[in-house]
């Protein structure tokens, strides 16, 4: 039989443009998945060392949805990889066979995937080509495999001409255009990658050179894609990757939507489960009663940026002012006075810096504010009434409780919420838009209102 390394192959399980996988046997009996990589790649002296390099920083991810890459021989006459073989289909052949995924898988492969690419991105490393066909759904959940080779095939001299590691449809707009790579790169794959998984395709069917062409210049469809899923997925698949999701945020999300307790350094001021409900479902979420779909609103970058313009040009004013008055020209108490001006504005500066993953979200549990990793929710059983203030262009939310709680103040939590005397929070969004396909705030507020049965009043 043939023998890669000190592996007998039992049979071929694939090949594709990097390769040939086959499923071979140890010494010991355990079962693995052998990459083997084309003759021609390995002409490449480039080729050999960045693999070296990918195999090195692959075979350190961990966690629990990757494959673990076992072994690897970057100097073999064809070199190969080997990782540990997971039974199951590919998430590609499982819709082929039974169709689109319900909307509680969907939620459970987002999870997965951002958890798994945020393992492979805290090493340094870019998958390029996710899809559906290098998802296996393992017994023990969805695992994402084929990692660690891909930036080594696209920096052999075998692609330098134009030709794009990834496959269309699931690669990146910056891909396809030959741009740097990041890992909003295999964010965006993960959003084409839940279209797929829902039964649809984010940018159709064809060739490939159509299908690049879509990528960068249209826009998404995420039709199939179910309704409280749909921002996230769109979020993703954002044409600029500075403003996709990180994995990070995205796992955020789906914990958020799952109505789980939040996972990192999250505040939570629901302490206490609702009675006759169990700790980890809403009030009043049911098959004939579910709840409306997940809003996120997040700070506009470029009203952000234009705050942090605007104090660094204040500071820089202040210390120049600072510099320049401390002659004898001027008494002591200018140049001193400019200097703590400029101190407290760069203080601010630095606050203002922490605030760009700001936003205010509406899910099942009730109404979190500030950023991802440190979300404070307030749950929906605590909130007695609501009212919206309409101004040009914004709405500003005020949430009346039945508890007196304060929300935790400091660095770390937006100052545009804050609580007031008697039980009451006040948001003020002139700072906020929108993610992806959620609705303006007053109409979400009302949804959520009606499914709670929560009096709504204001303009």
């Amino acid at each position: 039989m043939k023998r890669i390394g000190d592996y007998t192959v039992l049979r071929l399980l694939g090949s594709g443009g990097m390769g040939s996988v086959h499923l071979a046997r140890s010494r010991s009996g355990r079962l693995v998945a052998i990459k083997v990589i084309r003759p021609e790649y390995a002409a490449d002296p480039r080729f050999r060392e960045r693999f070296r390099q990918e195999v090195e920083a692959a075979r350190k991810v961990g966690g629990f949805h990757t494959a673990a890459v076992v072994d690897a021989d970057p100097d073999a006459p064809q070199p190969w990889m080997a990782s540990a073989y997971i039974e199951g289909p590919t998430l590609q052949a499982e819709v082929a066979r039974r169709g689109r995924l319900s909307e509680q898988e969907l939620w459970r492969l987002a999870a997965v995937l951002a958890e798994a690419l945020g393992a492979i991105h805290s090493h340094g490393l870019v998958h390029r080509d996710l899809k559906p066909a290098n998802i296996v759904l393992a017994s023990d959940g969805p695992r994402v495999l084929d990692f660690g080779i891909a930036r080594a095939v696209e920096e052999s001299r075998l692609t330098t001409d134009g030709v794009v590691v990834g496959t269309a449809g699931y690669h990146s707009p910056e891909q396809a255009l030959g741009r740097p790579v990041t890992g909003a790169s295999d964010v965006f794959a993960l959003g084409a990658v839940l279209v797929s998984a829902s039964g649809g395709s984010a940018f159709g069917h064809g060739s490939p050179a159509g299908l690049m062409y879509r990528v960068v210049h249209e826009d998404p469809d995420g039709s199939t894609v179910p309704p409280s899923l749909r921002p996230l997925v769109l979020a993703c698949l954002r044409k600029e990757p500075s403003r996709r999701p990180t994995p990070l945020e995205l796992l955020d999300l789906c914990t958020a939507s799952a109505g789980a307790e939040p996972k990192h350094d999250d505040t939570v001021i629901d302490d206490a489960p609702t009675p006759h409900t169990a700790p980890s479902q809403p009030p009043t979420m049911t098959a004939e009663n579910p709840s409306p779909p997940l809003a996120v609103y997040l700070v506009r970058r470029r009203v952000w940026f234009l705050q942090i313009l605007r104090n660094v040009l204040g500071v820089a004013a202040l210390v120049a002012g600072a510099v320049l008055s401390g002659t004898e020209a001027f008494p002591v108490v200018v140049p001193a006075t400019s200097g703590i001006a400029a101190f407290l504005l760069a203080i601010r500066l630095l606050g203002l810096l922490g605030t760009a993953k700001e936003g205010l979200t509406l899910n099942s549990r009730g109404i979190g504010v500030g950023p991802p990793n440190n979300l404070v929710v307030t749950p929906w059983h605590e909130i007695k009434a609501l009212e919206l203030k309409r101004c040009t262009g914004w709405t500003d939310l005020t949430v009346h409780l039945d508890v007196v709680r304060q929300l935790p103040t400091g660095s770390h939590h937006p100052t545009w919420a804050r609580s007031g005397r008697g039980g009451v929070i006040r948001i003020r969004t002139r700072r906020l838009s929108p993610l992806g396909t959620t609705p303006q705030l007053a109409s979400a507020v009302q949804a959520f209102a009606t499914w709670q049965r929560i009096r709504v009043s204001g303009d």
